[in-house]
């Protein structure tokens, strides 16, 4: 007998029926979110009936799993098979003896169960709600944080979202109302997620990785389609600082499966997909993945200026020009680069994001040096402004950026005055 058949025989229906599931969706190149629109139910009954452990998954839902999946009636028998054992369990205490005795005589003073105040506490569980003023406020609070990432220190937002996070979670374990349980679940994703951004800027990739999770997770639980688009964007934006270019494409492109064409697509597009495709030196895929974010802009409605970058709304056109240009960067076509960011820098020389200031301009910097009439002074002079902008403030990228157009520019020119200047900034930054 086959491995698989042995340990077929330790699963019980219920388990079985759960593997089979999950099985033939990934045989069928479907993700969760996909085949729940297809059947019509929500992700989070589907995700469930692939979870060995969980209650049986229903009659009507396999039938359609079954058809949508094209597994010929396979997962139908399964869960009939399945039904069967689950029923055969609770027969010993339901079935009636093969020679019964006298019937026992009828009593009124046997136990009840429940008695009315059993019942009534139930329902006051069920009715526990937290003061709506309170989510409102903490609603509010996330999103001046989310404002408030773009202009101060991040690791000053970290002990407030950490105070944020425990107490949701209290929150979470108080009330019952399912409506307010979804908006503290929506409150916590967000929360966590804006930990995990904080957690990639200082390179702490374990722990970013740890809470983009959670408020993926999150999203998950509040059905939110939209917080779970921006999780994955999370996921993408820590893998790709952490030079994980792959991992980052897979996050970005399984996010846009649940953007669908909304505000996080965008994002996705031409942070995620378009600039880990660069990476990965996939011209063509960067030029799709670009055309794609400006088309998506179009079908929604994009806010002006210089918005927070980790907002949960659409990205605007100066976000969209400045990620494109790093991401054509990769590919080191220095013209296009220069095209884009002539097209973000308006709007981000008036802004309050020191870090996007400096971003720019490093990605303006390292593309003089890649052009033909590279001009080394120009380009050192940009990168040192550039990081006396966010002096004080440093995070990942631009380190990492820096490092990059350093390495660059010494591999065009050797040693030089001005490249020992930049390094001696760089070093100074990362002592910080």
């Amino acid at each position: 007998m086959s491995s698989e058949a042995d340990g077929d025989a330790d699963l019980t229906g219920q388990a079985l029926v759960a593997r089979e599931l999950r099985r033939h969706r990934e045989r069928a190149g479907l993700s969760l979110n996909k085949l729940a629109q297809r059947v019509g139910y929500s992700r989070t009954y589907i995700s469930t009936s692939e979870k060995p452990g969980a209650d049986l998954i229903s009659e009507e839902v396999v039938k359609r799993v079954d058809d949508e999946l094209h597994a010929g009636g396979a997962l139908v028998e399964l869960r009939a098979r399945a039904d069967v054992e689950r029923k055969s369990r609770r027969a010993p205490a339901d079935a009636v003896p093969s020679h019964p005795g006298p019937a026992a005589p009828s009593r009124t003073d046997e136990p009840i169960t429940d008695d009315v105040v059993d019942v009534l506490s139930r329902v006051q569980k069920l009715g526990r709600r937290v003061n709506p003023e309170i989510i409102c406020h903490l609603q509010a609070d996330l999103a001046d944080m989310m404002v408030q990432y773009e202009k101060i220190d991040h690791v000053s937002l970290v002990p407030t979202l950490l105070k944020q996070r425990v107490w949701t979670e209290s929150l979470l374990e108080e009330v019952g109302h399912p409506r307010q349980r979804q908006q503290l679940y929506e409150i916590a994703g967000a929360t966590s997620g804006l930990l995990g951004y904080a957690a990639v800027g200082r390179g702490r990739f374990p722990l970013a990785r740890a809470y983009c999770f959670e408020s993926f997770e999150l999203g998950d639980f509040a059905q939110d389609s939209n917080l779970q688009a921006w999780a994955r964007g999370l996921q993408s934006f820590c893998e790709y600082y952490a030079q994980r270019y792959d991992d980052a494409l897979k996050f970005a492109a399984d996010g846009l499966n649940y953007a669908g064409s909304g505000p996080q697509s965008v994002r996705l597009a031409v942070n995620g997909v378009a600039r880990a495709m660069g990476k990965l030196g996939d011209a063509d895929g960067v030029r799709r993945a670009v055309e794609n974010a400006y088309e998506l802009m179009s079908l929604n409605d994009v806010p002006s200026g210089l918005p927070s970058s980790i907002s949960l709304e659409c990205y605007s056109a100066a976000q969209a020009a400045s990620n494109a240009a790093t991401a054509y960067l990769s590919l080191g076509e220095s013209e296009k680069v220069q095209e884009y960011v002539s097209q973000a820098m308006p709007e981000i020389d008036i802004s309050e994001s020191p870090w996007s200031r400096s971003l720019v301009m490093i990605d303006l910097s390292s593309s003089l040096i890649r052009s033909r009439e590279a001009d080394l002074d120009r380009a050192t002079g940009l990168i040192i402004d550039a990081l006396s902008i966010s002096d004080g403030r440093p995070i990942i990228s631009v380190q990492q950026r820096t490092a990059e157009f350093v390495r660059d520019a010494s591999d065009r020119w050797g040693k030089s005055t001005q490249i020992d200047a930049l390094r001696d900034a760089m070093l100074a930054l990362e002592g910080r």
